[in-house]
């Protein structure tokens, strides 16, 4: 008797069961993971699970699995909720895969066209923090630090450029990392889709100035993102700074450009 009422209930329990995860996952789409924080011209949003595109309007919350585009001669501005800033320039599209603030901080997106900025918050340089911007043919990761991402479809071309501290780049094809780039501020590289990234070299600062204007908004980089924001190093190896740590130029600390020896003890002087 037990057996054939467990036997009639299964079905029940399991379609209960279906829709706690199947509520627990509309849930997670619809978690807010940031906020809106500039537009100018059209920026729109496709939502998890929609088929259609809706506008975006400064204050407007972001979700989990949106997809987000601006349209030609329009910018957005977009605050996550661990302060780091995406700036998506005119005529580009990007998803958001992952976002998640505890216990460790790793967020994903996916370029699908377009250029992005990301200035990343230090909450990334915790251990198991990771975040990544993935393209079809390459992923950028950062630790705390601000990069520029480009992809171009008609090429089928990335183009990742550092801004501040070191940012890693490795193509879709190289799953184990083998052939993975770092690139220092004022460095770039190129992956075609199949091919490994291009040895990093200092980006032509005409190409460099032109991304930073599509990556700003009237002139400003965003709530946050002014500390994080990199001026163009003057020399190969040379530290990118802030316009609040322009005050001291140190060069950063490469194999090639080792820490300098401490200054040698004062020399005791002799009493007549």
């Amino acid at each position: 008797m037990r057996t054939d009422t467990v036997k009639r209930r299964h079905p029940a329990v399991l379609l209960a069961l279906w829709l706690v995860v199947a509520a627990a996952a509309i849930a997670r789409a619809q978690e807010h993971v940031g906020t809106v924080t500039g537009v100018e011209g059209q920026a729109e949003v496709m939502h998890s699970g929609a088929s259609a595109w809706s506008p975006l309007q400064e204050g407007d919350p972001v979700a989990l699995g949106d997809q987000l585009r601006t349209r030609q001669d329009s910018k957005m501005l977009v605050t996550l909720r661990e302060n780091s800033v995406l700036t998506l320039a005119p005529a580009s599209q990007l998803v958001i895969t992952e976002q998640v603030v505890a216990p460790a901080a790793a967020s994903r997106f996916q370029l699908l066209l377009g250029t992005i900025k990301a200035a990343v918050t230090e909450r990334y340089s915790e251990p198991n923090a990771r975040f990544e911007v993935a393209t079809p043919t390459a992923i950028a990761g950062v630790r705390g630090t601000s990069f520029l991402a480009s992809y171009d479809p008609s090429q089928e071309e990335t183009l990742v450029v550092g801004l501040l501290d070191v940012t890693r780049v490795r193509a879709v094809v190289d799953t184990q990392g083998t052939s993975e780039v770092n690139l220092g501020p004022g460095f770039a590289t190129r992956v075609r889709r199949g091919s490994r990234p291009l040895a990093p070299a200092l980006i032509p600062e005409e190409q460099l100035r032109s991304l930073q204007k599509a990556t700003e908004l009237g002139g400003r980089a965003g709530r946050g993102a002014n500390r994080l924001d990199a001026r163009r190093p003057q020399r190969p190896g040379e530290r990118a700074m802030s316009t609040e740590e322009q005050a001291v130029d140190q060069p950063l600390l490469t194999p090639g450009n080792p820490k300098p020896p401490p200054p040698p003890p004062p020399v005791p002087r002799i009493q007549p």
